[in-house]
């Protein structure tokens, strides 16, 4: 293991948090043209990050070590995330990357952030918070047969070993499945809307109600950078084993959310399982069509 081996994660993880907040503004400009508004600038999210960073951060009387906690972690689970995938060659952390360290440690952020809003004792972040279980007991699952099957029938259960997964039918219900699951992890429409802060229907938003200045920098921040890797992923799902391929993939995945979501009006939640039943439904059969057909 070579200097450049270890540097690589280093450099990928700040090239991703550097440019996550643009891609979060670029989505949301494209947006608003479609639906034939102005819309903000693409560097929006950048102002917003450093407006917040200057505020003070106020939490709820009583509020325990877990609430004030809950932000750097989250910021830690995403960044790891970011750096252990196998977007360039002599990644020091491929060896560690598989599907399922990638799904726990998506896991061990969610965990995290249900535990603060719980902690609160805001009915709002205690109903957002028992959403958002119940959508990750559906997410993850999902998320890891999407992953698990075409990793582990290529070649272990190593991410990298999606770089060299030949494309077939099996490959794009795999995606298909990944897709779905990109919506709810996002926070994006049909799944939850982060255009509005409507409590009762609210997600993702109503997990960050309590939090203000500088630790709602950190969370907001690690939601643009989770977005961000999260696409980069499913660029390793498609053809192209460059670096370039994996972003030009991740910038189309992004284009297509964003077309959803003007498309689309937000689902009720009680059908939001329906959708994330779907994607599970896709994942396996992908798997069983790599099992039946023989294919990698």
């Amino acid at each position: 293991m070579n200097a450049l081996s270890l540097a690589i994660p280093v450099l990928q993880v700040a090239a991703i948090a550097a440019l996550a907040p643009l891609l979060q503004g670029a989505m949301k400009s494209l947006r608003a043209r479609l639906q034939g508004r102005p819309g903000p600038s693409p560097v929006q999210p950048y102002r917003d990050l450093v407006k917040l960073w200057g505020k003070e951060a106020l939490l709820p009387e009583g509020a325990s070590p877990v609430t004030i906690a809950a932000p750097g972690v989250v910021l830690g689970v995403v960044l790891a995330f970011a750096a252990g995938l196998p977007l360039g060659p002599r990644n020091a952390l491929d060896p560690l990357a598989d599907a399922v360290a990638l799904v726990l440690l998506l896991a061990l952020g969610r965990f995290a952030l249900l535990l603060a809003a719980l902690d609160t004792r805001s009915s709002f972040g205690g109903m957002a918070a028992s959403r958002e279980a119940t959508f990750g007991a559906l997410v993850e699952p999902a998320l890891l047969f999407s992953l698990f099957g075409a990793a582990a029938l290529s070649g272990g259960t190593k991410i990298s070993a999606l770089n060299a997964l030949p494309f077939s039918p099996a490959s794009v219900l795999a995606f298909a499945a990944f897709f779905l699951v990109a919506l709810a992890e996002t926070a994006r429409v049909p799944v939850d809307n982060q255009e509005t802060h409507y409590e009762l229907t609210m997600v993702h938003e109503g997990l960050l109600l309590e939090y203000s200045g500088w630790q709602l920098a950190l969370l907001h921040g690690a939601a643009y950078v989770k977005q961000f890797a999260f696409l980069l992923l499913g660029g390793l799902l498609l053809p192209g084993q460059a670096w370039w391929a994996h972003l030009g993939w991740a910038l189309a995945m992004a284009c297509g959310i964003t077309f959803v979501e003007t498309a689309l009006a937000k689902l009720r939640l009680f059908e939001v399982p329906q959708v994330l039943g779907t994607a599970f439904i896709l994942a396996a059969t992908g798997i069983g069509l790599r099992l039946i057909g023989g294919t990698p």
